[in-house]
C-alpha cells in the first residue's frame, strides 16, 4: 500500500506519540507536538492512538493515493482541503479512492495539523517509536521531512468500522490565548512574579519543535548563570538571563541550565504545539489541584486520553 508525495508542505514529518522512556540516555521524547490532535485523528479512524501520522507545520502536502484508504485530518483549521475537486471536512473520516489526490492548503489559525491513515505508515523505528527527530536525523522516513516524489509505504492492518463518539468528531476550538501553568522548581528566582501573569507574550519567529521562544517582554529574574544543569522535559518554561521565557517543546533536550520557572499543566501541554509566530498569549497560574482536575475533565471529554 503506497501514496506518492506530490507536494511536501513547509515541514511535514512522520510522528507518533514519542519516546516515553528515553530521557535517561539523553534522547528527547519527540512525537506529535499537538499530541491530542494526533491521537484524536487516530481515534476517529478507530486506530491505536499511537499510530504514525503526518505532522504538517503551517502548510501541508498533496498526496496521490495508489490504493483505497481512509484518512482523518485534525488540529489547526486548514484553509482548504480537497480530494480531487471536492472539499472535505476536518475531524471526520474521509474515504479516498485509488488514484485520487488529497491536497491540503495553509493553516489559517494556529500552526500544526495532522493526517492519520487507516493503515500504518512504514517508518524507521528507534527506541520503540517512529517519531522523526530532525536534529539527529533518526526515526520517520530516513530521519527527514517528506520529499517531493517520495513513495510512502503502508503496512497491511486489520481495518475496523469507526464506532467512536460523534462528539470527538465535532471537537472543540483550539484556544491558545491563555496557557495554564503551575510553579516550577526555580519559581522563587523571579524578582516580580506578579508581572509574569500580567504580561502578554509574543511568540518569536525563532520558535521550533525544540521550544517556543518569546520576544519583547522581559521578565526580571535573579539568575547569575551559575545554575547546574537540571532535568527538563516538554512543557517546562525556562527563563534565561535575558528574561525572555522559553516553553520547551516535543524535541526539547533532556538537561538544561536555565531556571525552570513554570510548568504547563498536562491538560494543556498539547497547546504549545499550536502557538505560531507573532501569536500573543498569557500564562495563568493554577494550583496542583486545579491542574489535576483539568486533566480529569480532559479525560471525560476525550476518553482516548486515558491511553496517553
Amino acid at each position: 500500500m503506497t501514496i506518492q508525495v506530490l507536494k511536501t508542505g513547509l515541514q511535514t514529518t512522520v510522528q507518533d506519540l514519542g519516546r516515553m522512556r528515553s530521557k535517561h540516555i539523553g534522547i528527547p521524547q519527540s512525537g506529535s507536538f499537538d499530541y491530542l490532535s494526533a491521537a484524536k485523528a487516530n481515534a476517529i479512524l478507530n486506530r491505536p492512538i499511537n499510530s504514525p501520522v503526518l505532522e504538517c507545520t503551517m502548510t501541508g502536502p498533496s498526496l496521490k493515493f495508489l490504493e483505497d484508504m481512509d484518512v482523518c485530518i485534525t488540529g489547526a483549521t486548514v484553509n482548504q482541503i480537497t480530494v480531487d475537486d471536492s472539499s472535505i471536512n476536518q475531524n471526520t473520516l474521509v474515504h479516498v479512492k485509488k488514484g485520487s489526490i488529497l491536497s491540503t492548503d495553509i493553516a489559517k489559525d494556529h500552526l500544526r495539523f495532522y493526517i492519520a491513515f487507516s493503515k500504518s505508515i512504514q517508518a524507521t523505528e528507534f527506541l520503540n517509536s517512529v517519531s522523526t527527530y530532525l536534529p539527529a536525523k533518526f526515526g520517520g522516513l530516513n530521519g527527514a521531512t517528506i520529499q517531493k516524489g517520495q513513495m510512502i509505504d503502508f503496512k497491511e492492518t486489520q481495518s475496523e468500522a469507526y464506532t467512536g463518539d460523534p462528539w470527538i468528531e465535532n471537537g472543540e476550538r483550539i484556544e491558545t490565548s491563555k496557557i495554564r501553568v503551575t510553579q516550577g522548581p526555580e519559581f522563587n528566582l523571579l524578582d516580580a512574579s506578579s508581572v509574569l501573569f500580567e504580561t502578554d507574550f509574543i511568540v518569536s519567529n525563532d520558535s521550533n519543535r525544540m521550544g517556543v521562544r518569546t520576544v519583547d517582554n522581559r521578565i526580571p529574574i535573579n539568575d547569575q548563570g551559575s545554575m547546574i544543569s537540571k532535568p527538563i522535559y516538554p512543557g517546562i518554561v525556562q527563563c534565561p538571563q535575558d528574561g525572555l521565557p522559553i516553553i520547551l517543546g516535543a524535541d526539547a533536550q533532556t538537561l538544561g541550565g536555565y531556571p525552570r520557572i513554570l510548568q504547563v499543566i498536562k491538560a494543556e501541554r498539547h497547546l504549545i504545539g499550536q502557538l505560531r509566530p507573532n501569536d500573543h498569549f498569557r500564562f495563568e497560574l493554577v494550583s496542583i489541584s486545579e491542574a489535576l482536575d483539568a486533566w480529569e475533565n480532559l479525560k471525560i471529554n476525550y476518553p482516548f486520553v486515558c491511553e496517553l
